[in-house]
């Protein structure tokens, strides 16, 4: 079933980081790239988690949980790409590029501390899941990783609410949007306390149920994904019908002005 959701995410995904580059382009604002970027670096995360395309990469590269890897790296890409769209929306210009370099730097450190991890931890038994964190270095790895998405995934979170809630009254489609993009970053939220309290009470000897967390986390995952992918491409649809009903009324208005 999960693997027919990421198919599924893959596909959307792909459609919507097309709009959203077209749209960059038409508009080329740092709001506008980021999300283009965070889509596209979603996708890419998304196809990546895919189980035959997990199998696939290791059986090309050689390199045992490769997809793992690229799946975390473009999750912190993501997160980070979805922070700079906020800060570019929600704060002050002047902010702005203080916002970019804070952000920036701390997804660059969370990266710096993966990555050699991993590599030091990876082999051909090995696999980073919760099913294997009794490897010490697996759960450090874990929970390293899950600390980012539910600092990420909190900030983002209250800065999508925020906008929301300023534009509730007066544009709708974008009101709703970033409201879904809100719940979408509270079911990251959930899916970091799923995974990440397994881990914890695992290493303090008194772990709950490992087959509950492996339904939950990739349903909040999932979940999490689909609402951020509908609440990103909301503003741009009511972007589309503010301008459609533009050019209607021009059209109406000049057939009324040459009758």
């Amino acid at each position: 079933m999960y693997s027919a959701i990421w198919w599924a995410c893959t596909v959307v995904g792909l459609f919507v980081t097309t709009l959203c580059v077209r749209r960059a382009r038409r508009q080329p604002r740092v709001f506008t790239w980021s999300i283009a970027a965070a889509f596209g670096i979603c996708t890419l995360g998304v196809f990546f988690a895919v189980p035959a395309v997990e199998s696939l990469a290791t059986d090309i590269t050689g390199v045992p949980n490769v997809a793992k890897l690229v799946a975390h790296f473009c999750a912190i890409l993501w997160c980070a790409s979805l922070q700079i769209t906020m800060v570019d929306l929600a704060y002050r210009q002047d902010y702005l590029r203080t916002a970019l370099i804070q952000r920036s730097f701390a997804a660059l450190v969370w990266l710096c501390i993966m990555v050699p991890l991993f590599l030091a931890t990876n082999g051909r038994d090995v696999e980073f899941t919760t099913e294997h964190v009794d490897n010490p270095r697996i759960a450090s790895y874990l929970l390293i990783y899950l600390a980012y998405v539910l600092i990420t995934c909190a900030e983002l979170a209250f800065m999508c609410g925020r906008t929301a809630q300023r534009n509730w009254g007066t544009r709708p489609w974008t009101g709703w949007g970033f409201a879904m993009s809100s719940v979408a970053a509270a079911l990251g939220v959930a899916y970091t306390i799923s995974k990440g309290s397994y881990v914890l009470l695992y290493t303090l000897g008194h772990p709950w149920s490992l087959a509950v967390e492996q339904k939950m986390s990739p349903a909040f995952s999932g979940l999490a994904t689909i609402f951020l992918f509908a609440g990103l491409t909301l503003p741009m649809l009511g972007g589309a019908l503010r301008r459609w009903r533009g050019h209607e009324g021009a059209r109406q208005e000049e057939e009324s002005v040459s009758a």
